[in-house]
């Protein structure tokens, strides 16, 4: 994570710096002072301040080999964040259902800044697993989620959201020219689905659908992931319908309904 990354014009940049030094232990435990001060970019006085604040407060904590590691404090701060959200919750028992029949992983994503977010994850029984946890992030311009939780922002929402985007090759079918992508979103916005097709991840593909909520709003993406030997091109329709059919579950149980409009 860059500095040069965040808004330094909101009210309390410390706070700002400090999130940042999170994010960046959470991406790579065990750094050491000089490590985290050098990739931030960080006055040698300000990182220290930073850092020993951090640990008084146990969101971070150092390890025996004086590198930083995530303290318990945030811990017990994500499980009562978890708890306080519905959608999760909600969501649950119908990922729950759809990996349990097709033995494939769900996962529960949202938009998160200028990333996907994973929210929730369950495991498909399969030898071969696709390497993802809850809180990992994801690019918009090469996942499922981050096509579907864009696809249906007002434009002037995803100009802002694509001015942040690498447009780096991860994949071998990876999306790179920003025309083609806006046209690809048309497309994805009008089939009701997206797929992840070798973007993120070369022999990874993935199938995601809007989750609506009483408003119209798309509030989350639903997805299944799996190899290209799981998702094959004859099995992609029938699965986009069960993954669409899952995310139709959960909008209805947030209230959605069909003629309210979609935003």
């Amino acid at each position: 994570m860059n500095l040069e990354n965040l808004d330094m014009k909101l009210p309390a940049p410390a706070l700002a710096k400090g999130f940042a030094i999170l994010a960046l232990v959470a991406e790579q435990p065990g750094l050491k002072f000089a490590d985290i001060r050098l990739r931030l970019k960080l006055p040698n006085s300000s990182c220290h301040h930073l850092l020993n604040t951090l640990c008084h407060l146990g969101a971070l904590q150092m390890n025996e080999d004086r590198g930083f590691i995530l303290g318990l404090r945030l811990l017990e701060l994500g499980s009562l964040a978890a708890g306080q959200r519905t959608i999760e919750h909600q969501a649950l028992p119908y990922l729950q259902r759809l990996s349990n029949e097709l033995q494939l992983t769900c996962h529960l994503g949202v938009l998160e800044g200028y990333n996907a977010m994973y929210l929730l994850k369950v495991e498909g029984n399969r030898e071969i697993r696709v390497n993802t946890w809850v809180g990992k992030r994801l690019s918009l311009h090469s996942s499922s989620l981050g096509k579907i939780l864009l696809a249906w922002l007002p434009e002037t929402e995803v100009d802002d959201k694509l001015r942040h985007v690498t447009w780096q090759q991860k994949g071998p079918k990876t999306l790179t020219d920003p025309q083609q992508y806006r046209d690809h979103l048309c497309e994805v916005r009008a089939q009701g689905w997206a797929l992840d097709d070798e973007e993120d991840n070369p022999n990874v593909r993935c199938i995601a659908a809007p989750v609506f909520d009483m408003h119209g709003r798309v509030v989350a993406a639903a997805s299944i992931v799996s190899t290209v030997l799981d998702i094959s091109d004859s099995k992609i329709p029938q699965l986009a319908e069960r993954v669409c059919a899952m995310a139709r579950e959960i909008s209805n149980d947030l209230g959605y309904r069909e003629n309210a409009g979609r935003a």
